[in-house]
């Protein structure tokens, strides 16, 4: 193991862009669906990571977006009662303490489970109790950020964000994902204005080389009124959006390990994209996305390759991950205490060991 892999490992880290389904492992997932009588198209975990690398194939861009959501709703497919989504929140859990992650904000689709036949109740008691176990076994603290998807409407994402008033203070905030369909921030202007009022923290997907993509950050940061932004790389291609995000201080959630396993070509463009910004002053952070939707591995090795492709120097790598502890949405003295504890641990690392 070469010391940089150590020190990466011995980093206590913040966790901001992780989906819970596409965390699943393959034998939770086979387990899940024996136990759901659900057929799944794969026999073994070795199909699994065949069609998740032919996914990767598809690299970034509309059809790439597209064709690893279709990936993702086979395995998400599987997960039909509350039991499922406490199993797979404690499983994420366990492996995020086991790479040393102290502070996790994780992203869940309340849409997909209720189109499945899971209620909502039963949906989120079992990701929070999940959670409380994995506080208790390990001090992994979490928050819970529940995700829209843009390919439903508006009505439907209303009536959810309704129906989980009883569960306020177990999320902290909302946001957008699944397919970016054009203009999607008018769309959902409604929604975030009445989830803005409720107290909500707001975020929302802006995917890599997506149609219309510097109109949809730019709209996500002016009508919808988000703090934060999941992937907006593309933002470096304009100035004025570039120093929009720094005014602001719109902090963008990078998940370059994502990018570095679809295509070598363009995975160097991202991962500079991602650099670039950081070097102008955007607040961006490193993270994980799907880690076993992708199979492109957890945290550790998501920083792991992301400074192998790009030679990033240590001091880059505690940035991004400062970066994180500054743009959670914990409150101050959490920060405070998190970042004495992270400092300490990176300034404690021997080099000379």
């Amino acid at each position: 193991m070469t010391r940089i892999s150590e020190f990466i490992e011995a980093m206590p880290k913040v966790e901001l862009h992780i989906h819970i389904e596409g965390t699943i492992e393959p034998d939770l997932l086979f387990s899940i669906a024996e136990r759901n009588s659900v057929q799944l198209p794969y026999d073994s975990a070795d199909d699994i990571l065949m069609a998740q690398r032919a996914n990767g194939r598809n690299g970034d861009g509309e059809a790439g977006l597209i064709s690893f959501i279709e990936c993702l709703d086979v395995c998400r497919s599987v997960l039909r009662t509350g039991r499922d989504y406490e199993d797979i929140a404690y499983r994420c859990l366990k492996k995020c303490h086991g790479e040393n992650i102290v502070y996790a904000e994780i992203m869940f689709d309340p849409q997909q489970g209720l189109r499945q036949g899971v209620s909502l109740d039963a949906l989120l008691e079992g990701l929070f109790s999940g959670a409380r176990t994995a506080h208790d076994e390990f001090g992994i603290v979490t928050q819970w950020i529940m995700c829209f998807q843009r390919d439903q409407s508006l009505d439907d994402a209303c009536a959810v964000l309704d129906s989980v008033k009883p569960y306020r203070d177990d999320i902290v905030g909302v946001g957008l994902d699944n397919p970016e369909i054009n203009d999607f921030p008018n769309k959902f202007s409604p929604l975030f204005a009445r989830a803005r009022e409720q107290g909500y923290r707001l975020t929302s997907h802006c995917d890599v080389h997506q149609p219309n993509s510097l109109r949809h950050i730019r709209d996500c940061i002016e009508i919808l009124g988000v703090e934060r932004i999941d992937h907006g790389l593309n933002a470096i291609e304009d100035d004025d959006l570039v120093s929009l995000l720094v005014d602001k201080g719109i902090a963008l959630t990078g998940c370059p390990t994502r990018y570095v396993f679809e295509d070598e070509t363009a995975s160097a463009g991202n991962l500079d994209m991602l650099i670039r910004l950081m070097d102008r002053g955007v607040v961006i952070t490193i993270n994980s996305d799907d880690p076993e939707q992708f199979g492109s591995g957890w945290l550790n090795r998501t920083i792991l390759e992301a400074q192998r492709n790009g030679n990033l120097p240590t001091e880059t790598l505690i940035k991004l991950m400062r970066n994180g502890y500054q743009s959670a949405w914990m409150t101050s003295q959490q920060r405070s205490a998190y970042l004495r504890q992270f400092d300490q641990a990176c300034g404690a690392f021997d080099w000379h060991a």
